[in-house]
């Protein structure tokens, strides 16, 4: 299934191409390849470059992707073809198809005068753990995953690694 990912929040480039890549090779030298074809082909299709290719070694992995799924459509086992520019003539798949290794349920809740508080399968996390998976969802921090979120939130984790929490 489709696993449509944007490459700006806040006319800011978020980078997550680069940063599911940095993930990607992390998983096994035999990404690298891949990673080449693909590249090659965003630079034939859009003639430049990623936008942060340049500094990918200054970037964190993204190892998962939060999504709403109202219809239940996300399970474990699934293929994952990654794309940017979903329905249009831009769409363009930047990763081999990958499998869904873990599906995790996820609550994002923020009540007046309180944190932003997390809840992955039911487990509240601490402050320190929030950093890291905003990190590994592909966010600079916690404030910058809420503020994209903005508010209550429930959906899914969609991991492709076997990381898991």
């Amino acid at each position: 299934m489709k696993l449509p990912f944007g490459t700006v929040i806040q006319d800011q480039p978020n980078y997550f191409v680069e940063k599911i890549w940095k993930g990607l090779m992390n998983l096994s030298d035999h990404m690298e390849g891949d990673y080449y074809r693909y590249l090659q082909r965003h630079l034939e299709k859009f003639n430049r470059s990623w936008d942060g290719d340049q500094y990918t070694e200054f970037l964190e992995p993204k190892i998962h992707t939060i999504r709403r799924d109202a219809d239940d459509l996300w399970h474990s086992g699934m293929e994952i073809t990654m794309v940017i520019n979903q329905d249009s003539a831009e769409e363009f798949q930047f990763t081999p198809v990958l499998i869904c290794q873990h599906i995790q349920h996820i609550e994002i809740k923020k009540e007046e005068n309180s944190p932003f508080r997390l809840r992955i399968d039911g487990q509240l996390f601490t402050d320190s753990v929030l950093q890291e998976f905003a990190v590994n969802d592909g966010f600079s921090d916690a404030a910058a995953l809420f503020a994209y979120f903005g508010g209550n939130f429930k959906g899914k984790l969609i991991h492709w690694t076997p990381f898991k929490y």
